[in-house]
């Protein structure tokens, strides 16, 4: 690591002469972990990343997420609303997934300076959050991260199709995402005020109290993680991301743009009051100008671009025309295509308007309706997982009764209630075994097999980033079970087990 960051200050113009050694670890990267992402910086400095997996399908795949959270008090800003997430990297050895990556770490007031000339002696001071910048700034800073990495940084610069990845503020939905864990926690987890922690909070955030922040300011790295491994996500420093506030209108968000939106709360922040939904709006400018804040800093996100390459461009206009059609609905039967020529067939030019109004209605409400068959799709093929892995222990616990049952004496209470039980278990593994060919049967009759196949990826990915994989077997057992379901074959139950397992 040392001698590539090296490398990076050497190629660094006007800065390489000044700059001292290259920092050490503890300042950029003070938590090593497995998976980290780290970017060179000038000056000898880094920054590092954390990968975020978003179980998708398709270039046009997005994940719907549930932000804000029910509180009354707070509705007006916060109120729970449906959003969507979606990320710039693929990855050609896993289908159903996407990914950006966002700063592991607040960014601390030594590489804020990495930009500045001559390079500064970087200490331990260094690990502190920039703090008393602008939004403007902020984004200029990434800005101009972005252009050093592309001329100084390629080898370590994430690329898609070709392109080189930039440097933002994260959207509120992407930070809001990953601060909440994204799909390494349970939907039901997702939607909690905050991420879990296992101890107590004062070991992952930094609040208001003598038990935690004590009204100061704290350098970054020092508590426990996220379960993205993102650390002080809550608390410490408020972050800008690059959306503007708007206030909540019940299920959505207002019309009128205002200031710029802080996320996470900070060291002042008490502990009740730090949640995954806090959303401060901070206005640009007081009564003094440009307004700064010794409580507001950022993180930034890796990002590539919608459309890296023409060869991007045309396969993503193939999957946007494709968007509204219905697998289960013959092309003369559309009624998108309908609507189409309807309006190639009158001469007004205002009712042919009208008419293709009408189309985009139709195509947008297909599409909703996609969307929640395929959220619909993933469910039905997770419980069939589910209660096939449950088959397997379960047949595991017959065995076992059959064993204990051999060493009873015959006659014997004991013996009687060891049958009992035998019994009772093998009543439930068999309507157990009737439910999963129920559910396959229904899978196979509700979803085509595109969509079985391509949500079952995105279950799988969705599983891995919960370090659940074990399932993913099953689900490919349960997909062949379905598409010969599909194909008229029957299942023979006596078998079944044996193909589970």
């Amino acid at each position: 690591m040392s001698r590539l960051l090296l490398a990076a200050l050497l190629l660094c113009p006007g800065l390489a002469a000044a700059a001292d050694a290259p920092w050490p670890e503890r300042i950029y990267n003070p938590q090593k972990a497995e998976g980290d992402l780290l970017l060179p910086m000038p000056c000898g400095g880094a920054m590092a990343f954390r990968r975020v997996e978003l179980p998708a399908d398709g270039l046009l795949g997005d994940r719907r997420v549930q932000l804000g959270r029910t509180d009354e008090a707070l509705g007006y800003a916060e109120n729970s609303r449906a959003d969507y997430v979606g990320g710039g990297f693929t990855d050609p050895k896993k289908k159903g997934t996407q990914a950006y990556y966002i700063g592991k770490y607040e960014v601390t007031q030594a590489q804020w300076a990495a930009f500045d000339a001559p390079c500064r002696k970087v200490t331990d001071e260094g690990r502190m959050p920039a703090i008393n910048v602008t939004w403007a700034e902020s984004v200029g800073f990434a800005a101009k991260y972005s252009a050093w990495a592309v001329a100084n940084a390629t080898k370590e610069l994430p690329q898609e199709d070709g392109s080189p990845a930039f440097l933002r503020l994260p959207t509120e939905a992407e930070w809001e995402y990953a601060a909440r864990g994204g799909a390494a926690v349970p939907e039901s987890t997702f939607i909690e005020a905050t991420f879990p922690m296992s101890e107590a909070p004062a070991r992952y955030v930094w609040y208001q109290g003598t038990d935690s922040a004590n009204n100061e300011l704290n350098a970054v790295g020092l508590l426990k993680p996220n379960p993205l491994g993102l650390h002080d996500v809550l608390g410490n420093v408020g972050e800008f991301v690059l959306d503007p506030f708007r206030l909540n209108k019940l299920s959505r968000l207002h019309g009128q743009a205002g200031g710029q939106i802080v996320k996470g709360g900070d060291y002042r922040t008490p502990l009740k009051d730090l949640r995954s939904a806090a959303r401060q709006e901070f206005a640009p400018v007081d009564k003094k100008g440009e307004r700064r804040s010794a409580m507001t800093g950022l993180r930034l996100v890796l990002v590539a671009p919608s459309l890296p390459s023409p060869q991007r461009l045309t396969a993503i206009r193939a999957e946007w025309a494709a968007l509204p059609t219905s697998a289960s609905v013959a092309p003369q039967d559309d009624p998108v295509k309908e609507a189409e020529a309807l309006a190639q067939s009158v001469d007004d030019p205002a009712l042919r308007q009208r008419i293709a109004a009408l189309s985009t209605v139709i195509k947008t409400s297909i599409q909703t309706r996609n969307e929640q068959r395929d959220r619909a799709a993933v469910n039905a093929l997770r419980v069939g997982a589910y209660v096939a892995d449950k088959l397997v222990a379960d047949s595991k616990l017959l065995e076992a009764r059959r064993s204990i049952l051999k060493t009873a004496a015959a006659g014997s209470p004991e013996r009687k209630g060891y049958e009992e039980g035998l019994a009772r278990s093998q009543a439930a593994f068999d309507d157990n075994l009737s439910y999963y060919l129920d559910v396959a049967l229904a899978v196979a009759s509700d979803y085509p097999p595109t969509v079985v196949s391509s949500q079952a990826e995105v279950l799988k990915r969705d599983l891995e980033a919960k370090k659940v994989t074990a399932l993913n077997k099953r689900i490919d057992t349960f997909v062949k079970h379905v598409e010969r379901l599909r194909g008229g074959q029957n299942l023979d139950r006596a078998k079944l087990l044996d193909e589970i397992d």
